[in-house]
């Protein structure tokens, strides 16, 4: 009886995860931007976080999840300049939570746009997509928002800004219309690298949905 009973609490705590999961799913698609964060910024006199722009498209990738989404950055005033380009997958695992993983593009260029026509990632292949091991972000759902963050300690990659090894921590916050994004590298001493010492999170608005 009591072995049934704890099978029992493991499969409604993941029924939970799942439902939570499709809730996120629901509230992620959109185009952002942080214009507003930006313009406070020049008028406080604070260190600038830059006026960016970002769309999150739901795409067809069963091989990777059933939660995919393509993720464009281009800056606010000129969609031309992309800035980067990035796959987000989402799982519930083994340990019932929310998990994301980040993947990069192969050849970025040939989905450059891509929110523009979803179907063009039906020939996504594994071959076209690659991860950072140890950087995935655990989700959690609060009673407004979901949160997110990585395992800073198992995140290493190396750094564009120093060309040497760095941790990453990266945290998210996301409501029906907003998603705050924060990535902060540092070097082995522990001596910030790349991201805002004060204010880490870019906080977008979601300007339309998708």
């Amino acid at each position: 009886m009591l072995a049934a009973l704890v099978l029992g609490a493991c499969a409604d705590q993941r029924k939970l995860r799942e439902a939570e999961l499709a809730e996120l799913a629901q509230w992620l698609p959109g185009a952002y931007d942080n214009t507003a964060q930006n313009a406070e910024d020049l008028r406080s006199g604070r260190k600038e976080h830059e006026a960016l722009a970002i769309v999150v498209t739901p795409i067809y990738a069963p091989f990777i999840s059933e939660h995919v989404f393509y993720s464009q950055e281009m800056a606010a005033d000129d969609p031309r300049r992309v800035l980067g380009q990035r796959v987000l997958a989402f799982r519930v695992d083994d340990d019932d939570r929310i998990v994301q993983s980040v993947m990069s593009l192969a050849e970025p260029a040939r989905w450059r746009d891509g929110h523009l026509n979803p179907d063009l990632f039906k020939a996504l292949m594994a071959r076209d997509i690659g991860s950072a091991a140890g950087c995935d972000m655990y989700w959690k759902k609060e009673p407004t928002k979901f949160v997110a963050e990585n395992d800073k300690s198992r995140c290493r990659i190396t750094s564009r800004v120093t060309g040497g090894p760095v941790t990453v921590e990266a945290r998210a916050e996301l409501t029906p219309s907003e998603l705050a994004m924060s990535d902060r590298s540092y070097d082995p001493s522990g001596k910030l690298v790349y991201g805002h010492s004060d204010e880490p999170f870019y906080r977008f608005r979601k300007r339309t949905a998708n």
